[in-house]
């Protein structure tokens, strides 16, 4: 379904029932005569391998976490090398997963863009250029130089690491941009908390967390976002009538 396998495994989308579903849509047992499934090494937190046993009388090995190490691997006697169970989560690969978060906050900006167009309809100061510019730097922070910059930022939530980069994006935005009083403290509220939020969507597709530190970030960090973000739009508002 598009994910990747480690999220899916933590998030259910790849454990025993959906293996069996396929095993059986595809009636593997007819296509070939032994009796394993190789599954990636990342996918073991979401399969319960007695129960493919027990319901398909296949057994199943983990094979490496890559899979271009898969021909090496069978070549080997199916016995993984040290390299092949590392994962490494490098510069690289935090780079090459950033478009996807970028896409997707993208779409959802569209939204925020159709609404800052109304508001400019009826606003005596209305938003413009500099405002789109703070907003999605804001966003790329959160999406790109967030995860690029990972092991490398303090702290260790991702919402506080986003956060922690925005908070000095909006510094440097404010102390450039010069706007008023609320318009200041309303992007100083707002920018950090538009790159927290998206930050922490890439704990989804990081090594760096369980799926139930994921879920249990999430239940911490989202009302100070949201607590943020909504006290930032007042802010906002107010800058502008004013």
């Amino acid at each position: 379904k598009g994910v990747n396998v480690w999220c899916a495994a933590g998030k259910g989308a790849f454990g025993a029932d959906e293996l069996i579903h396929r095993f059986n849509e595809t009636s593997l047992s007819k296509i070939v005569s032994h009796k394993t499934l190789i599954l990636p090494q990342l996918s073991a937190s979401g399969v319960n391998a007695a129960e493919v046993k027990r319901r398909t009388g296949f057994s199943v090995v983990y094979g490496p976490v890559r899979a271009k190490d898969v021909k090496a691997f069978l070549q080997a006697g199916s016995k993984a090398t040290r390299e092949m169970r590392t994962v490494k989560f490098t510069f690289l690969d935090r780079l090459i997963l950033t478009p996807i978060e970028v896409a997707a906050a993208a779409k959802k900006s569209l939204l925020l863009f159709g609404v800052l167009f109304l508001l400019n309809m009826v606003l005596p100061k209305p938003f413009g250029p500099a405002d789109i510019i703070a907003y999605a730097g804001a966003a790329l922070i959160g999406t790109v130089a967030t995860p690029v910059l990972l092991p490398f930022i303090p702290g260790r939530a991702f919402s506080f690491k986003g956060g922690l980069l925005g908070l000095i994006w909006a510094a440097i935005v404010v102390r450039y941009c010069g706007w008023g009083a609320f318009t200041n403290i309303g992007y100083m509220l707002a920018l950090p908390s538009v790159s927290a939020y998206l930050a922490m969507k890439f704990t989804g597709s990081s090594t760096y967390t369980s799926p139930s530190g994921v879920l249990k970030e999430m239940k911490i960090a989202l009302p100070p976002i949201i607590g943020a973000a909504a006290l930032g739009v007042m802010s906002l508002l107010i800058g502008r009538l004013l």
